[in-house]
């Protein structure tokens, strides 16, 4: 069946059979990818029939988005250690390096298919996007405030700038940054932002060395 069939929605699922089926379509997601992925394997593996599944998800699309739900989010962790430029360049080389994992490379599939489906954005915004976004928003204020970033900054055109390449380069068919890329990447995006009089210490390349 094509994973992106439809069905409306039900009675929740119990719990132990939400987490079966999750369970078994993250790992058909690692194993395939989203382009080998149905729901007829998912049921199969989980033991869940697909009269249930459907009571709860509304297509493949659904279930393998909620499956990697936490996926990007787990990755690339939002860090305040109080120095936000250390922090942001963080952010971007973890999430260089998960787009270059095969992982990485599931969920792009999966942004890339989500533009055909209905409630695609939205879903993707929400298992993947809010939580870091929002996160990664009150970094940007938080060094608006303390000075190391230019008072004037929109915190969402940032994150756009700064993290947009990355997926970018995905669907141009480049390679993945790798660590030095994406470092240097960092340090080129992030000179436009930080405060004239701000604290930012060493270039971000080698203090990204020095800390490993």
């Amino acid at each position: 069946m094509d994973p992106t069939a439809r069905r409306p929605r039900g009675r929740p699922v119990s719990l132990k059979s939400r987490q079966a089926v999750l369970t078994a379509a993250a790992a058909l997601l690692d194993e395939r990818g989203f382009h080998g992925f149905t729901v007829d394997e998912v049921a199969r593996r989980s033991g869940v029939s697909k009269a249930t599944i459907y009571k709860h998800w509304t297509s493949g699309f659904d279930i393998a988005v909620n499956a990697y739900g936490d996926s990007v989010t787990d990755a690339v962790p939002v860090t305040d250690t109080g120095d936000v430029i250390w922090d942001l360049t963080g952010q971007i080389r973890r999430l260089a390096e998960f787009y270059a994992s095969p992982r990485g490379r599931v969920v792009a599939q999966l942004l890339a298919a989500g533009t055909g489906q209905a409630d695609g954005p939205a879903l993707l915004r929400e298992k993947f996007f809010a939580k870091r976004r929002g996160a990664t928003h009150a970094l940007i204020e938080h060094g608006k405030a303390s000075g190391q970033l230019r008072p004037d900054l929109d915190p969402e055109l940032v994150i756009d700038m700064l993290f947009g390449p990355i997926v970018f380069r995905l669907f141009n068919g480049t390679e993945p940054l790798n660590a030095d890329t994406a470092t240097a990447l960092a340090a080129m995006a992030l000179r436009a932002i930080a405060a004239e009089t701000g604290s930012a210490g060493p270039p971000a390349r080698e203090r990204a060395k020095d800390r490993g």
